[in-house]
């Protein structure tokens, strides 16, 4: 066993006494870009569901959330700062002029579809940057971030309730067939872009813009 594995394994009785709070802790400093294993913690929060510790649908539920509030910041950062700022100051932070390009590119094209998949497929939360700068309704940013991260919180929470014991076993096979993932979020991106477009959503959509 490597020696963070080992290391992990030894916090997991205070991962387990923080609860619920844990679980939205570590997903809102995931959600603020700053290196941080959330997807570790999912693991961990998911062998804890396994254990009968926690409730995996609570787990779920409250870790996409606080991932969902830390996007907060980033998004009024753009809305405030907007263009100039993240010109400016962007590279400092790993947004470099490139990177701006591309992804104001991306997100002018694909909008909502983009804020909901676009930090899964290598945007990370530079989304919200833009989403801010283009001053989307915050509600409705707020849903499509949530809807777009819900996917990966629950299948990385549910791998560790599968796995049980053999939670950190998830990381070899996820770093062995990160590939297959990469396919099932992208089929994932293609049907959500199709929904969003669907008759059925125009509604909700709108409503979202005008909350």
């Amino acid at each position: 066993m490597a020696i963070w594995d080992f290391e992990f394994a030894k916090i997991i009785p205070l991962i387990s006494q923080l609860g619920y709070a844990g679980a939205a802790g570590a997903l809102f400093m995931e959600g603020l870009s700053i290196p941080f294993p959330g997807g570790i913690f999912l693991l961990i929060y998911g062998f804890l569901s396994s254990q009968g510790e926690m409730s995996l649908p609570l787990a779920i539920l409250i870790s996409s959330i606080g991932y969902t509030a830390a996007t907060t910041f980033p998004y009024y950062i753009g809305k405030i700062g907007g263009r100039p700022l993240l010109l400016n100051y962007g590279p400092y932070f790993g947004i470099s002029h490139k990177k701006f390009t591309i992804t104001e590119s991306w997100f002018k094209k694909f909008g909502a579809f983009f804020v909901a998949l676009g930090r899964l497929m290598f945007f990370r939360n530079y989304v919200s940057y833009f989403a801010g700068i283009a001053k989307m309704p915050a509600l409705r940013f707020y849903f499509y971030t949530w809807i777009g991260i819900l996917p990966w919180v629950a299948f990385m929470t549910i791998l560790g309730y599968v796995l049980g014991n053999n939670w950190s076993y998830a990381l070899t096979l996820l770093s062995r067939y990160s590939w297959i993932g990469v396919l099932i979020f992208l089929l994932g991106g293609v049907i959500l872009y199709f929904l969003i477009k669907n008759r059925l959503l125009k509604r909700l959509n709108k409503w979202l813009e005008n909350a």
